[in-house]
């Protein structure tokens, strides 16, 4: 029988893909991952991964062997959670966020969870990508779009409006804009097409049929600082643009809508240290609608 302990490893290198990154994760060495591997494939009489050009994916016999790997990986989760509640009753919890909504608006609000639940420690992950449950990159996670996963528990955390901002300084220089069509005449800022994480990022040309982009980030706090310093005009979240002193709301009965929604896995649904950030996310979102769809 293999040693339990390697499948620590393997389920590492399958989320990871690389045995680069699988080992950075453990604080060990890729050589040392490759042993593990090779253990429990050597016990079991069968390849669990099969190397391509993607990096490392299961084979049959390891889509099998994750099953059991994740039932136990969950169990021992759940046996820690039961144990260190009983004398602890929060610890630790990371939240993988959207750049957006984790920095410009949780993070500045975030304070009164802390003084509610002293003992809790957040990790906040924010980033211009999906944070994956799954692979176990956050315990609960912010997504534009509604993940569909029979693993996951997933809700709406809250709608939001996107709206049109400028610099004072751009809109002086620039031609005129008085209505939609105007602003085919003006420069943009937006997205890089093909490294987008989410066609909920396809948002200039609801607003412009040829919009000319001037400059283009995978982050939309590079794109804000853009549009403040005069580069062109952004799409922007309401809840970013209305508190920048910098810009101006371009067209203001111009605006999008679209949706934050928020998930976990089923088996940390009932940890209370999760349901204690998990609460109070849905509390502030519905707290503060007026400032997440400001028309």
């Amino acid at each position: 029988m293999f040693d339990w302990n390697d499948l620590r490893f393997f389920l590492e290198l399958q989320r990871s893909g690389r045995l680069l990154t699988a080992a950075k994760r453990l604080h060990t060495t890729h050589s040392t991952v490759a042993r593990h591997i090779e253990s429990i494939e050597g016990h079991l009489g069968t390849p669990l991964f099969v190397q391509n050009a993607h990096g490392y994916e299961l084979t049959p016999a390891g889509q099998t062997l994750l099953k059991h790997a994740e039932a136990m990986e969950n169990l021992a989760l759940r046996a820690q959670e039961d144990i260190t509640q009983s004398f602890n009753p929060l610890g630790k919890i990371r939240l993988g966020v959207t750049e957006g909504i984790g920095i410009a608006f949780i993070t500045p609000r975030i304070g009164e969870l802390f003084r509610r639940y002293p003992g809790l420690e957040v990790e906040l992950v924010a980033v211009p990508r999906f944070v994956s449950i799954l692979n176990r990159e956050a315990e609960i996670s912010v997504h534009l779009e509604r993940p569909n996963a029979d693993l996951l528990i997933t809700r709406k955390l809250t709608d939001y409006n996107l709206a049109l901002y400028a610099s004072a300084d751009y809109l002086a220089a620039a031609a005129p804009l008085r209505n939609r069509e105007d602003l085919a005449q003006h420069r943009w800022i937006g997205y890089v097409d093909d490294l987008l994480f989410s066609q909920e990022l396809l948002l200039l040309n609801s607003f412009c049929r040829s919009p000319v982009v001037a400059f283009r980030s995978t982050s939309v706090l590079a794109q804000q600082e853009a549009a403040g310093i005069g580069l062109g005009i952004a799409v922007l979240p309401v809840y970013m643009g209305a508190h920048d002193p910098r810009l101006v709301r371009v067209l203001p009965t111009e605006t999008i809508q679209r949706s934050y929604w928020i998930s976990t896995r089923r088996e940390l649904h009932k940890s209370v240290r999760l349901r204690v950030v998990w609460d109070f996310l849905l509390q502030l979102c519905a707290d503060e609608q007026a400032t997440l769809l400001a028309t």
